[in-house]
């Protein structure tokens, strides 16, 4: 994925705890430009702008990937992550930023479903392994 593709993204930063400037929670800001693995600038809605590593970083799950684990998994969740599933899955198909905000809200506030609807702002690339085969 293109890096100009995800500036404005709305995501979620933890940052490393040698990063942390005194918040002990995650932050909800708006990804505005990715310099390198090093340098993704972030500003937040009360105003200033910092700049974090990519595994500090991420954003909501494509809303059909929400959708689908909900069908596949939800009976064998806790049903507190259930509901705050389906509340994330519902906020994002609104679309606004305020309705995106609110779904990583309640995504930091509910570690239990993190995993399930949060992922990293760049995906890991797969490393494929060749075979040589000799003749």
């Amino acid at each position: 994925m293109k890096n100009e593709i995800l500036n404005g993204t709305p995501v979620l930063v933890r940052p490393a705890p040698e990063n942390d400037a005194g918040q002990s929670t995650a932050l909800i800001g708006v990804l505005t430009y990715i310099r390198s693995a090093s340098e993704n600038y972030v500003r937040f809605p009360g105003g200033g702008e910092a700049y974090y590593q990519t595994d500090e970083i991420s954003k909501l799950k494509d809303k059909q990937e929400v959708f689908n684990d909900l069908n596949k998994n939800g009976s064998s969740m806790e049903v507190a992550d259930f509901k705050a599933m389906y509340k994330v899955m519902l906020l994002q198909d609104r679309g606004t930023s305020q309705a995106l905000f609110a779904a990583l809200a309640i995504a930091r506030d509910n570690p239990g479903m993190q995993g399930r609807v949060l992922e990293p702002l760049i995906p890991q690339q797969k490393q494929e392994i060749g075979t040589a085969v000799d003749r």
